[in-house]
């Protein structure tokens, strides 16, 4: 199928699509989150090559993931409008387009950043498109694999203000994953039947009886809590972080257990709303506490 867009304009928001522009800013977002942690002096040229070379790994991750399941996403309702799908892009065009964005983010960040980081990146890339777009079709443990590239951006923004991975790193890649559980298992309970149409098991068929996906839901959100609460005993955050952990956790928490005891799409919205939220209000106020 050959590419339709007829100008740079539009081949630019086809492209954004492709890549999941405002995800990647998310990215970018926890990325900075754990460069401005580890960092004791901003190194600018340094750090415009982490913004650049992790924007090029997440939009090419994100690409190729799309190009990959671009037969599934024409059978869903919520995806195939998407570039290749919809035939906006030809499918051979979106795989090098996507190819080299993931290419070029990796050497960018090997040349501009550091060796550690560039493997960070490269270790994203592998976990995302060799294990969890494969498994996804076929198990719902693909959404436990598929947290783990997710976790891992402010690690990598650690890694390219420091050098190495330390104990702040990993507990900040690790209230990442804990969170993506509450976010995507209540994306997936929105879209079941869309999903089941594309052929992917994320969820059990029945939803009425479907306890156990609500029941983990509730079980990472109290991890969720747990972990951020004891966040500021390895240095990360103070005061204003805990008490924000605990309002932001128990209002998750509260949201996770009204879903498990009734089960609902409202509800379900709720968890994803909240889990929405979260992230970059936690995140922010995070970094306002250790640097103040």
């Amino acid at each position: 199928m050959q590419t339709q867009v007829q100008n740079p304009r539009s081949l630019l928001s086809a492209y954004c699509q492709l890549g999941k522009a405002r995800l990647c800013l998310l990215v970018l977002f926890t990325g900075m989150i754990g460069y401005a942690m580890g960092a004791q002096q901003w190194q600018i040229l340094e750090c415009i090559g982490f913004l650049l070379g992790t924007f090029l790994t997440a939009m090419g991750a994100n690409g190729l993931n799309q190009w990959v399941e671009r037969h599934r996403d024409a059978k869903m309702a919520r995806t195939r409008l998407r570039p290749i799908p919809s035939g906006t892009i030809g499918s051979i065009h979106g795989c090098i387009v996507t190819a080299l964005w993931s290419l070029s983010g990796i050497v960018i960040l090997y040349f501009t950043v550091n060796l550690l980081t560039a493997y960070l990146g490269f270790v994203t890339l592998v976990c995302y498109l060799m294990l969890y777009t494969p498994l996804k079709p076929h198990t719902p443990l693909a959404v436990l694999i598929g947290a783990v590239p997710g976790a891992l951006p402010p690690v990598m923004g650690w890694a390219a203000a420091t050098g190495r991975i330390d104990i702040e790193a990993v507990i900040l890649g690790f209230i990442l994953f804990l969170w993506q559980i509450p976010h995507f298992m209540s994306l997936a309970a929105i879209y079941r039947e869309d999903y089941l149409r594309g052929g992917y098991q994320l969820l059990p068929d029945n939803p009425e009886e479907d306890k156990a996906t609500r029941a983990i839901i509730v079980v990472f959100s109290v991890a969720l809590l747990v972990i951020t609460l004891m966040a500021p005993a390895v240095g990360l955050g103070k005061h204003l972080f805990l008490f924000s952990a605990l309002i932001l956790g128990g209002a998750l928490l509260w949201l996770s257990i009204r879903f498990y005891r009734r089960y609902s799409i409202s509800n379900a919205r709720s968890v994803f709303r909240a889990s929405i939220i979260y992230i970059p209000i936690l995140m922010t106020l995070l970094l306002i506490d250790h640097r103040i």
